[in-house]
């Protein structure tokens, strides 16, 4: 006895075009790498805190009604933290929380606009370097192998005993050597890449150097250029950091993580332990999360790695 047939189903009608259409459309490098790092929770969170700190070093200082030099030496002195101040004050009377997000500038400006220079430095040299090769790459990289054997700390605070203490001289001191970094792995990136097809049939259309440069070879190393950007920002805001508890970068009444962590290292025996804690914490945040999110950014953008 044969089955009653059921209105509900309906034969499948079988075409040769439809079983060769593509149901999925194909996923480019950047859209996998996104979605890989979105999968990625720890850079995923290293990013937030980014933008977290970045947005609170805007507007925080706009929050509280005090001024970051504001002095209170009547009343105001080493006040633990409370509704009026949030992270206490300090031994002049200023208010921690507005000091805390002013130094937040100081060295994500610091940080971002070092590893700016070194991008755009270490790119052309290293790009140029690496697609002349020859003659021209063994000077230019003899010239880098040189400025690689100078003490980079030591090379620093010589130029900020030279030039002065200051916001600018900060910058210039820390890419004087920084971008050493970048130029290397610019120019490897470029060796491997120069031969390849596209590359060859870019030189045998008429492409000229700079296009070759800028058009053909620099945006296929991308990824790993953007890995390097990452992890500069927090070796230069360490740096930064670094060179101002040493009183070499930015002077009173200027505020950075590293003058507020040097001028608390006397009170904290006597109990003031907010003065420390608060620069201290949100300076390895900072570290912390460029970290993850560089090492995130890397694993994102890894070819070997696709699926």
């Amino acid at each position: 006895m044969e089955p009653a047939f059921n209105p509900r189903f309906q034969p499948a009608v079988r075409s040769r075009n439809a079983s060769e259409k593509i149901k999925r459309p194909p996923a480019g490098y950047w859209k996998d790498a996104w979605r890989r790092l979105r999968k990625n929770w720890l850079a995923m969170t290293g990013l937030v805190l980014i933008l977290l700190i970045a947005l609170m070093s805007v507007i925080g200082p706009w929050i509280s009604p005090y001024d970051y030099s504001e002095q209170n030496l009547r009343t105001g002195k080493n006040l633990e933290p409370s509704a009026e101040h949030w992270f206490g004050t300090d031994d002049l009377g200023r208010d921690v929380f507005v000091r805390v997000w002013e130094g937040g500038r100081i060295s994500l400006t610091i940080g971002l606009l070092a590893a700016l220079i070194d991008l755009c430095i270490g790119v052309i040299y290293g790009g140029i370097a690496g697609y002349r090769g020859g003659r021209t790459d063994e000077i230019m990289m003899r010239m880098v192998d040189v400025l690689w054997g100078l003490p980079y700390l030591l090379t620093v605070i010589l130029l900020l005993v030279v030039m002065g203490p200051g916001l600018g001289t900060i910058i210039v001191a820390l890419t004087v050597t920084g971008w050493l970094h970048m130029a290397r792995l610019v120019r490897g990136q470029v060796l491997q890449l120069k031969e390849q097809e596209f590359v060859l049939a870019a030189v045998t259309l008429g492409a000229g150097t700079k296009r070759l440069l800028f058009k053909h070879l620099i945006p296929n190393a991308m990824g790993p250029i953007i890995i390097m950007l990452t992890l500069t920002v927090p070796q230069a805001i360490f740096a930064e950091a670094f060179l101002s508890f040493l009183g070499l970068g930015v002077q009173a009444p200027v505020a950075s993580w590293g003058t507020m962590i040097n001028d608390a290292l006397i009170t904290v025996l006597s109990g003031e332990w907010w003065r420390l804690f608060f620069p201290a914490l949100f300076l390895s945040l900072t570290m912390l999360a460029f970290n993850a999110f560089g090492d995130g950014l890397r694993d994102a953008l890894d070819p070997k790695m696709r699926k």
